[in-house]
């Protein structure tokens, strides 16, 4: 017995790659259509467990493979229908808004920027510019740890409060200078101090080479410094509407 699994959501007149591959046995993609819209969708096993690393990756596979050519709407939560299932609760009751939203979407996908600070360089930096840290670090060079155990702690914290204030500032300037080249950002918080940026960026089709050339001169900038990832084009996880 089977169910349905759905990856993500399409315009109806949609066509899927050939050799897209995605979950269940056969690994088979198909779609699901109503009205205007249409869901991509696989048959998986009622008894399989889902969630697995792979599942996951299968699943962004499908999508991105998709919103490379067209406009795609990815599942937030993806879901596991029977397959009378995917009309009655998915698309009839949302038939219009789906439309309205793949509308907004359309020629457009998502670029995701995450950017780290070069440890070294950038604590020089950051010690050589306050002088309360610089004065903390030459008193407990020299001390054993435990007699300067509280003193350490103040310096590290000193320290963190400096990266997270000048990766506030300088995450700012990487959005203002790559905002033009895109329809929609979406900072996110960064993970770790030493992250610097984390953003997504809604960019035209046709601009993706244009964004991509931005970047590639924002990392010339920052060589040595800052250490950038771009992934993409992606479907556009960050800008699916929450309601």
């Amino acid at each position: 017995m089977s169910a349905t699994y759905v990856y993500g959501l399409v315009g109806a007149d949609t066509d899927l790659p050939d050799d897209l591959k995605g979950l269940g046995p056969s690994g088979r993609v198909t779609t699901v259509t109503h009205g205007k819209v249409a869901a991509i969708v696989s048959d998986v096993p009622v008894d399989r467990p889902l969630g697995t690393r792979d599942d996951l990756l299968a699943h962004e596979a499908v999508v991105d493979t998709v919103a490379a050519t067209t406009a795609v709407l990815p599942m937030r939560f993806p879901a596991v229908v029977e397959e009378k299932g995917v009309v009655e609760e998915l698309l009839g009751p949302h038939h219009d808004r789906f439309v309205a939203v793949l509308g907004e979407l359309e020629g457009r996908v998502q670029f995701t920027l995450k950017g780290r600070y070069e440890q070294e360089p950038v604590l020089r930096e950051v010690i050589e510019a306050d002088p309360e840290i610089r004065a903390l670090q030459e008193k407990v060079r020299d001390l054993p740890e435990d007699a300067s155990y509280y003193d350490r702690v103040r310096l590290g914290e000193l320290i963190v409060a400096a990266l997270e204030e000048r990766r506030d500032d300088e995450s700012a300037q990487m959005l203002r200078r790559l905002e033009p080249f895109a329809a929609g950002t979406v900072a996110n918080q960064p993970g770790q101090p030493d992250d610097v940026v984390n953003a997504a960026f809604l960019v035209e089709r046709e601009r993706a080479a244009e964004f991509e050339s931005a970047v590639e001169d924002l990392g010339r900038d920052l060589a040595g410094r800052v250490r950038l990832r771009l992934l993409g084009p992606l479907a556009p996880y960050d800008f699916v509407p929450e309601e």
